[in-house]
């Protein structure tokens, strides 16, 4: 049986998609399964061997330090070897793979051409074309390689019919959530990346209005997009309400979901946003926990659709204060 490489330059070794659904997966199918991905040591975990790379603490390291050491980790595979890489960033090896005879397939998790019109560290003069190429590029690169997966609907239509969709949705074997108390249920929840563009100044500040009326507080969990966003968060009013827990585990989510009250997706209306399924919403619904959302139509379908949330203006932060207010008076 051939030997599969899950390879990424950019997640980290305990990504729910990558190691807990792909990976355990395809142990427990009776592949043999590498994960080559930055961590701090060789060494297997749950049958799954991961080949650490070094860990890039900058962008920058991706490309110094990173990338030079994916390329010299993959050549010592034999050729029938399936190479799964999980990176945009990673197209360009994935056709030096493919060249030198491996089995390669390209999962694709985000948008990434649309994600790149609002990335701030990408200077804005230069987004529109490296959106436009990397389109062209990827269009192309599936057409070569020897599978394609997606993870919505929307990413697979713009690519040919080569694609496989695998959704990003919660592991359903996991234990479920019992019947909680309104009583036992306290606080907000949010978890996942901490950025402008996925509402944290709004949530912050409908926070500070529901507290106007109503003692409430919210539980972050995650990390922050960058530096600047975090200092200029914790200076806000919002964050006195806030317990910020960093880096969790899927044992902790748990833990933290079935303890909240309501969970908060209030993620801005920008192109790679509209017609995402985030796996939050999903975890979320999993653990019996009401949603505030954005008020995109395919959310519409999926939280109206079930009766499990409301959908607000996620610019407006007294619509989502509303929300959570009204939430926390009608828990039936």
């Amino acid at each position: 049986m051939e030997k599969i490489v899950q390879l990424s330059s950019v997640h980290i070794s305990s990504d729910t998609r990558i190691f807990h659904k792909i990976c355990k997966s395809l142990v427990n199918n009776g592949y043999e399964v590498d994960l080559i991905i930055q961590h701090t040591k060789d060494e297997i975990v749950d049958g799954i061997s991961i080949v650490a790379l070094p860990i890039a603490t900058k962008k920058i390291q991706r490309l110094t330090k990173i990338l030079p050491a994916v390329l010299k980790k993959v050549v010592k595979y034999s050729k029938k070897t399936i190479i799964h890489f999980h990176d945009p960033e990673l197209i360009p090896f994935g056709i030096i793979f493919k060249l030198l005879g491996y089995k390669v397939i390209y999962d694709v998790h985000e948008d990434v051409p649309k994600d790149i019109l609002t990335k701030e560290w990408i200077p804005q003069f230069l987004r529109a074309f490296l959106s436009f190429a990397l389109r062209k590029l990827e269009a192309i690169v599936i057409l070569y390689f020897d599978a394609t997966i997606v993870v919505t609907k929307s990413i697979g239509n713009r690519f040919s019919k080569r694609t496989t969709l695998i959704q990003n949705y919660p592991i359903l074997k996991d234990k479920q959530i019992e019947c909680i108390s309104q009583k036992e249920r306290h606080d907000l929840f949010y978890v996942g990346s901490i950025s402008e563009v996925r509402g944290i100044n709004e949530m912050l500040e409908a926070v500070r209005l529901v507290n106007l009326e109503i003692p409430i507080q919210i539980k972050i969990a995650g990390f922050f997009a960058s530096q600047r966003i975090e200092n200029k968060v914790k200076s806000t009013a919002g964050w006195e309400k806030t317990n910020f827990f960093g880096h969790i585990n899927r044992f902790q989510l748990k833990e933290m979901a079935e303890s909240s009250l309501i969970g908060l997706v209030i993620f801005h209306p920008i192109p790679n946003h509209i017609k995402a399924q985030p796996n939050k919403l999903f975890e979320y619904m999993q653990y019996g926990l009401p949603i505030v959302g954005s008020c995109f139509p395919l959310w519409q379908e999926i939280v109206d659709g079930n009766n499990c949330g409301i959908l607000v203006d996620p610019l407006n932060t007294h619509e989502i204060a509303e929300a959570i207010k009204w939430l926390y008076n009608h828990p039936k």
